[in-house]
């Protein structure tokens, strides 16, 4: 699985922060970040570990042909290659007919952002005024960088399908048809399904420091608490600007309620760990849902 990482920062007029404070807050980011990366990583390894070996085989023979097919004169290669292909798949089938679609493989990319809610959007109506102004370049230079999230990917065999198609393109290279032979194998890869879904960093990292608050006593660290509250709630709010609340609105508006009461309690005499539990439950039930793949088919 490969994990790529992009790091964008939009720190120009931090002003308001001091030095420590920005360093502070872009090392906690980073500590988060790398947290959230390295669950969603392994998830992923895990969806690959139960990728059944034989099939993996049989799609690289494919790809084998397929280079084969566009070289000169290796018709003979790449004919030998496609029968492994097809014999392969004929032993999967029929050892395991259940096989419906398979994991071949999985990305994650994450592009991470350093800013605050002022600087997002100030650099949106900024582009919104460079778009009125037709000035379209300027505008997507200044948009680009404005993501802040994990995007986890996974490419699915569709072995209801693709081996049959394998099959065809294997008797049109013995028919002497190499161009009707490369085009059934390249349509064949069209039906493979990709599943996507996409986590919101600042709905992690909203977590991670709810999380952190809920260790601290009330009395004794209210004000770090409410530093880390203020925090959470910066972080959601970035979610937010950046339009990834926009399917889930009313769950991102119940926890910002949440943190809200919580952040009055901190004031009053109530126990609040009652409140730090529903919390904690309500950033399992979101994430978990972000987290859910959504299927498209290839293209």
């Amino acid at each position: 699985m490969k994990v790529t990482k992009l790091l964008a920062g939009i720190l120009v007029g931090l002003t308001m922060a001091s030095p420590v404070m920005a360093n502070d807050s872009s090392t906690l980011k980073q500590k988060e970040t790398n947290q959230a990366v390295s669950k969603l990583e392994q998830q992923q390894n895990d969806l690959l570990a139960v990728v059944d070996q034989k099939v993996l085989d049989a799609f690289n023979q494919v790809q084998k042909a397929v280079e084969y097919l566009q070289a000169e004169g290796k018709e003979k290669q790449a004919l030998a290659a496609l029968e492994k292909a097809v014999g392969q798949f004929d032993t999967i089938t029929a050892a395991r007919p259940e096989l419906s679609l398979v994991p071949i493989q999985s990305d994650v990319v994450v592009s991470e952002l350093v800013t605050t809610p002022t600087l997002v959007k100030r650099n949106t109506q900024l582009a919104i005024d460079l778009l009125k102004d037709n000035k379209v370049i300027a505008a997507r230079a200044l948009l680009a960088p404005m993501q802040d999230d994990m995007v986890a990917t996974s490419v699915y065999l569709p072995m209801a399908t693709y081996p049959e198609a394998i099959k065809l393109a294997t008797k049109a290279l013995v028919d002497g048809k190499k161009e009707e032979s490369l085009a059934i194998i390249a349509q064949a890869l069209t039906t493979f399904v990709v599943k996507e879904s996409v986590i919101p960093l600042g709905l992690i990292r909203a977590q991670v420091l709810i999380k952190e608050a809920s260790k601290l006593d009330k009395e004794q660290d209210k004000a770090k608490i409410k530093t880390l509250l203020n925090r959470a709630e910066d972080e959601l709010e970035i979610a937010r600007l950046l339009g990834y609340t926009d399917d889930e609105g009313l769950a991102y508006e119940d926890i910002r309620d949440q943190i809200n009461a919580l952040q009055k309690e901190i004031e009053g005499k109530n126990v609040v760990e009652k409140m730090y539990e529903k919390l904690a439950s309500s950033f399992k039930k979101l994430i978990d849902k972000e987290a859910e793949q959504k299927a498209k088919i290839a293209q």
